[in-house]
């Protein structure tokens, strides 16, 4: 399930190089309430391209939203001013 923050708290997720006991490195995420995921360079930089792809995508829907909305008031501003009373 998704949750959608109104406003983003910048605390409750953080991100960190860790090194694991073999001495590779490691991209851990840690978020509100203590848990932490570990990945590895790899699979951080998939979840991240990932996150800036969805990110884009709300940015776009977003955009396209306002738009039309504008087109749509442009459409009748322009009515009413090219209307002509006989």
């Amino acid at each position: 399930m998704s949750r959608i923050a109104q406003h983003p708290n910048l605390e409750t997720v953080s991100v960190s190089l860790v090194s694991s006991p073999d001495g590779g490195d490691g991209v851990a995420i840690r978020i509100a309430g203590g848990e932490m995921l570990v990945m590895t360079p790899v699979d951080a930089r998939r979840l991240a391209t990932s996150l800036i792809t969805v990110v884009n995508r709300a940015e776009v829907k977003a955009s396209l939203n306002v738009s039309s909305n504008l087109w749509r008031r442009q459409d009748e501003t322009e009515e009413r001013l090219s209307y002509i009373h006989p």
